[in-house]
């Protein structure tokens, strides 16, 4: 049965919080130390608490299925892991939540081409004109300036395609158990981040004080591991552009954890952007209720 009313939304605010706390936790860390380091103890931190949890639950895997585990730690792992470790070294933690809600949008132009099933609606065009203007208002004046955060904001919007094109990948799965996916996922994204990191970071890379081995487990852990495993487990019980809607919940959870943590505060711009990208998001994601079909 397709989740539907506060069964789907309950489970989207969870999984928005939590991920929405990692752009803070990230950028707090991110210029302390190495993107590849910082990438790769992410999800390994990320696998400890998917295999903790599976132990614990005692839950089945089923049959290993290996090859999803490569794309989906790949296009879900460490390539959007790296980008966004990056780019927070150079963009604030609210606008780059802003900006990665945009992911919705992705998920509902590739709908498109890859579930016919489940294509957007004729206003999904707009939504999407809609979303990328947000986006535009964003980081536009960066851009013209010459800012790094420009540059910054750019990766985290590719990090954006790279989940979405996961996200798609994991809704034609059928038969999966999530928490296997959550866990080759992880393990895939820390080992080829570390194998990526140890000959490429500098010496030392890994030696880093107690407090910031405690920020990257709580970010491993109730930022990735936790929201990852029911992200999956919604996916194969939810519209794909249902699910996708976490992005709307990302930006507001991100901002209020940086002005505690970061005491970061969005501008004007920012918000006006983002609230410009979510009204996109909205279009391309939801249908008239005219169009809606009944419920039995």
């Amino acid at each position: 049965m397709t989740l539907t009313g506060p069964a789907l939304w309950w489970r989207l605010i969870v999984i928005g919080a939590l991920w929405g706390s990692s752009f803070p936790l990230l950028r707090l860390v991110a210029a302390e130390m190495s993107p590849l380091a910082l990438a790769a103890l992410r999800g390994l931190f990320a696998a400890a608490g998917v295999l903790a949890f599976v132990l614990v639950t005692r839950q089945g895997f089923g049959r290993l299925q290996t090859r999803h585990w490569l794309v989906l730690g790949s296009t879900n792992g460490w390539i959007p892991n790296l980008l966004t470790a990056y780019a927070l070294g150079a963009i604030e933690a609210a606008p780059a939540a802003l900006i990665h809600a945009a992911t919705p949008l992705i998920v509902a132009a590739l709908t498109f081409a890859l579930l016919r099933e489940e294509r957007p609606g004729p206003r999904a065009a707009a939504g999407l004109l809609t979303g990328f203007a947000g986006i535009a208002v964003i980081l536009g004046p960066d851009a013209l300036a010459g800012r790094a955060s420009f540059a910054g904001g750019v990766l985290i919007l590719l990090s954006g395609i790279s989940y979405a094109t996961g996200t798609i990948y994991a809704r034609r799965l059928k038969g999966v158990a999530a928490t296997q996916l959550a866990l080759g996922q992880q393990l895939v994204s820390g080992l080829v981040a570390l194998a990526i990191a140890l000959p490429i970071a500098q010496p030392g890379a890994f030696l880093l004080p107690a407090q910031t081995y405690l920020v990257i487990a709580l970010l491993g852990l109730f930022a990735s591991a936790l929201p990852l495993t029911m992200f999956l487990s919604l996916l194969a019980r939810a519209r794909v552009t249902d699910a996708s809607m976490v992005g709307y919940l990302q930006p507001p959870f991100a901002a209020v954890m940086g002005a505690v943590l970061l005491g970061e505060v969005p501008s004007a711009l920012a918000l006006l952007g983002g609230a410009i990208v979510l009204a996109g998001v909205w279009l391309a994601t939801t249908r008239p209720a005219a169009l809606a079909p009944a419920r039995r």
